[in-house]
């Protein structure tokens, strides 16, 4: 169709000739810059123009067709190319679900060999030897990928998550960067780099990629990762020792409450430093505030060291006999109580208590083994064997805590799950304990200064 056009418009121009040459018979002189001019007539000028343009834009419209034509060849030979090869990194797949793996890999090293730039080979044979965990086989792969690709941010990501599995954490937090350069929003990316300061304890590093990624994903995870961070900032100064930093880290503590008022390590904390500093009163408060916003028994323990420690355990028995008058048929809660009379002493209160517990069919090591403490008390020994019986194997720990996350088992409370890198989650499973809260137990919880009057 374009060649039709170009001899349409040459019989225009030729036809302008003749019209032209009527009209202006007489030549003309043109100079181009030589000693002798040319003498033509204008009609002549005129049209040598025209015919020069159209052939320069016949021969540019040729150079642009063959051009095309070579372009268009590449890509479909390309494309038919990258047909074949998908096609046998599909019977890998299918290699890899019947079960032979060898065959998989010999199929990808082999499409490797031929089409270097094929990216899913080697996405593809990395996953393998992930899978194997031959970390250092897969990490081997994306090298290789890397060699014959350039730094692609697919590559570089997947070989940082390889590291996790290495513990090269150098290398991996090399790489996690080169991925933030070329995709400052790679989320995934930049929690595992977060989660790599945590793990170092570079809390300052840790909290910018987390204010990074809360600015844009707020939920509730994020939102307690953050505040657990901010935490962790001011525990390590508080472990400086400095007396001048504590009105500094009781406001962020302060800070970190007041936007999450479940979040218990805050109150922990900041009762410590109104013990370090001699306000036991102060440290008090915090606890009993924790207690009435969380309901977790880490308070009622602290409390029980605060009190006892200062020579007065009553206060805490108080707390504990108003907590069961508003809620009697909380297990868990009867059993701390037996727990502390145990601990006082009190070796009647306890039994009666742990009997009670019995009766109404709670059974854990835990409770058998304070029963066998109760009565090694009483001096009775064989009733003290028969309990130590149905505590065996005997939990280390009255109370087993676990993590709400990961659901693995510690010994005792902590602030963080190292298992998971959680803050926050450890606690008891209260289902073992407490068939139903009542809705007065939960006014106890809610009311400000219900420790105060104990």
């Amino acid at each position: 169709m374009k060649y039709k056009i170009y001899v349409v418009l040459f019989f225009i121009v030729f036809g302008f000739y003749i019209y032209l040459g009527i009209l202006n018979p007489d030549e003309v002189k043109f100079y181009f810059g030589g000693p002798q001019p040319l003498e033509m007539s204008a009609a002549q000028f005129v049209v040598i123009s025209f015919a020069l343009g159209i052939i320069i834009s016949i021969f540019v419209g040729i150079i642009d067709d063959i051009k095309n034509w070579w372009v268009t060849g590449r890509r479909r030979r390309k494309e038919k190319s990258k047909d074949e090869f998908k096609a046998l990194i599909e019977k890998a797949r299918s290699y890899d679900l019947k079960g032979d793996r060898e065959k998989a890999i010999e199929q990808l090293n082999r499409i490797i060999l031929r089409a270097p730039d094929v990216e899913e080979a080697y996405s593809f044979l990395s996953d393998l030897y992930f899978s194997m965990k031959e970390f250092d086989k897969a990490i081997e792969v994306l090298d290789l990928a890397e060699a014959h690709l350039g730094k692609k941010e697919s590559i570089l990501f997947k070989r940082a998550k390889i590291r996790t599995q290495t513990k090269d954490l150098v290398k991996q937090e090399a790489e996690l960067k080169d991925v933030l350069k070329i995709n400052e929003s790679n989320f995934e990316a930049l929690s595992l780099l977060r989660d790599l300061y945590i793990t170092k304890k570079r809390w300052d590093e840790a909290y910018d990629a987390a204010k990074r990624i809360f600015k844009f994903i707020k939920t509730p995870d994020e939102k307690t990762r953050l505040a657990g961070i901010r935490y962790e900032k001011a525990s390590a100064v508080f472990q400086r020792k400095n007396p001048g930093d504590n009105d500094a880290i009781t406001k962020e503590l302060k800070d970190i409450i007041s936007e999450d008022k479940r979040f218990i390590p805050a109150y922990i904390l900041l009762a410590d430093i109104y013990k370090k500093t001699d306000k036991l009163n102060e440290a008090g408060r915090v606890y009993g505030r924790g207690y009435s916003k969380t309901g977790h028994i880490i308070f009622l323990s602290k409390m029980e060291d605060l009190y006892i420690d200062r020579g007065d355990p009553g206060v805490i028995l108080k707390i504990y006999r108003r907590i069961l008058d508003i809620s009697p048929k909380n297990n868990l809660i009867e059993f701390l109580y037996a727990r502390l009379c145990l601990r006082l002493e009190m070796i009647d209160e306890a039994i009666d208590m742990l009997n009670t517990l019995e009766s109404e069919g709670v059974d854990f090591k835990g409770l058998h083994k304070a029963m066998a403490e109760a009565y090694i008390h009483r001096g009775q020994m064989e009733k003290a064997v028969e309990e130590f019986k149905y505590a065996f194997p005997a939990e280390h720990v009255y109370i087993p805590f676990r993590c709400d996350n990961c659901q693995s088992k510690k010994v005792e409370w902590r602030d963080f799950c190292d298992n998971c890198y959680s803050w926050n989650t450890i606690n008891v499973r209260k289902e073992d304990f407490l068939r139903v809260e009542s809705t007065e137990l939960r006014a106890l919880y809610e009311s400000e200064d219900w420790v105060e009057g104990a």
